[in-house]
């Protein structure tokens, strides 16, 4: 005999009479404090210590699976009960997070039957010689029952009984109680878990918003908690929406993006799931969520459900815009800036090659600014700068894209715009400037225009280029009187 192994789901004692009841009793007692009691280790240590008492073995303990690799184990030893002192192990160097090498066949197929959830009974003089056999001789002991404890369909640790004085053939009936203790210790662990994953969420969301969900996709329902959906609310409540009604409170946009890639998490068992969202609050305004999830619970398999947390995040999307803005906007007039507008360009350029399409760009330069500012002051030159860009944006259509690229100078984007509409847009804007004074101190400033345009047809040229090449006819305006527009 080696190490006697078994599956505990077919386990079988022909003797009925052998059922040790106080053994049972204690089981069922010590149930109730792990099932409902103060945390682990208030009904764990209670439960080794009935275990012990009953069995009147040397020893009970669990040891912790921390880490698994092909070459070794990582494990600690968390609780123990010992019927005299000179058993004691728990606390001793060398069982605190101890690593032990997979250095032979035998411990790589104890350690897989343990993952596998069966249970191995060992009497150390029935034992050929090996690792495990001198092993358990250098600790005196002269049979060892352990039973795996699994936690969410991983080995989780391992429950031992180990006997100092007796070689103990333990019954069928005497190991399937024994797994109905370790039953109850996996239980224990998943209510502590979730007992630590609670404390840890209400940490969060005492810095952030957030709701728990859960989508069943077969079915079209959704569950969630109320706090992303009535945030001034104080009372949290939890809300159930058929898959129609929670996906008319995704904003238009986005419902298509939170369909796909739930579905796509889901049947590709993808190993992380994000998405961002604007969401329809209770009181008829959108907030930004970010969507995560956990493992999909296929129970079964063709019943998925995705379950995770709603977290609010309007005020970075906010910040986010708000960078955008600060980093392609001049901060005096609001239109585009110099960098952005080039980005634009080089778009456009970019669809010339795919499309054959073409562009316009118009650069406008107001006349005599210089003067303005020198009679009336640097700051009516700034109310001056943004009266000139409002009337631009009223002329130019939803397509265009108009920029500062200079102290007056802007650049006016007009996308498939050939040369009879482009010099109508142009010399429209130059008449509404003129037409159109800056009032000040209830008396008009009138100031021009001029205004170089290019029509872009070649995929060739660079974005400077271009800009150079407008630059040019902009100057044959200015140089021809100025209130002009030149095309090129």
């Amino acid at each position: 005999m080696v190490i006697k192994t078994g599956s505990l789901d077919s386990i079988n004692d022909s003797q009925s009479g052998s059922l040790n009841n106080e053994l049972l009793t204690a089981i069922l007692t010590s149930a109730s404090d792990l099932i409902t009691g103060h945390g682990l280790l208030h009904g764990i240590n209670p439960l080794l210590e009935e275990l012990g008492r009953i069995t009147q073995v040397s020893r009970v303990w669990i040891f912790q699976t921390l880490e698994l690799q092909d070459d070794y184990i990582l494990q600690d030893y968390v609780f123990e009960w010992a019927s005299e002192e000179k058993y004691i192990q728990i606390g001793l160097p060398h069982f605190n997070h101890f690593k032990s090498a997979i250095h032979t066949l035998e411990y790589s197929d104890l350690i897989k039957s343990r993952q596998k959830g069966e249970y191995q009974h060992v009497i150390t003089s029935k034992l050929s010689d090996s690792w495990l056999k001198t092993y358990l001789e250098s600790q005196k002991i002269r049979s060892m029952l352990t039973i795996p404890i699994i936690v969410e369909n991983q080995w989780w640790g391992t429950l031992g009984l180990d006997d100092c004085e007796r070689a103990i053939e333990w019954s069928a009936t005497e190991i399937v109680l024994l797994r109905t203790a370790s039953f109850f210790i996996s239980s224990a662990i998943v209510r502590d878990n979730l007992r630590v994953k609670r404390n840890q969420l209400s940490v969060l969301m005492q810095n952030t918003t957030c709701s728990t969900w859960e989508l069943d996709i077969r079915r079209g329902h959704l569950w969630c908690t109320s706090e992303i959906l009535s945030p001034s609310s104080d009372v949290v409540h939890t809300i159930h929406f058929n898959l129609r009604l929670w996906l008319r409170r995704i904003h238009p946009a986005y419902r298509h993006r939170f369909l796909q890639q739930a579905r796509k998490y889901i049947y590709s068992k993808s190993s992380s799931f994000r998405c961002d969202i604007k969401i329809l609050r209770n009181d008829g305004t959108y907030g930004w969520i970010e969507v995560s999830a956990n493992s999909a619970i296929d129970v079964p398999q063709q019943d998925p459900v995705l379950a995770g947390i709603f977290w609010d995040i309007t005020d970075r999307k906010e910040g986010e815009v708000r960078l955008e803005q600060e980093a392609t906007t001049d901060p005096l007039t609001g239109v585009l800036n110099r960098r952005k507008i080039k980005q634009k360009i080089e778009s456009y350029l970019s669809h010339i090659r795919r499309h054959q399409s073409f562009f316009t760009l118009a650069i406008v330069d107001i006349d005599y600014f210089k003067r303005i500012n020198d009679t009336y002051g640097h700051p009516v030159g700034d109310k001056v700068l943004c009266h000139f860009t409002k009337i631009c944006q009223k002329a130019l259509r939803k397509n265009d894209s108009i920029a500062r690229i200079g102290g007056e100078e802007f650049a006016i984007l007009l996308p498939k715009t050939a040369e009879t509409t482009a010099l109508e847009m142009c010399h429209y804007i130059r008449d509404s400037i003129k037409n159109h004074p800056y009032i000040h101190q209830n008396k008009p400033i009138t100031y021009s225009v001029s205004i170089g345009a290019s029509i872009i047809r070649n995929n060739n040229l660079s974005v400077d280029k271009i800009i150079e090449q407008t630059d040019n006819a902009l100057y044959q305006a200015k140089h021809h009187g100025r209130d002009q527009v030149v095309l090129k």
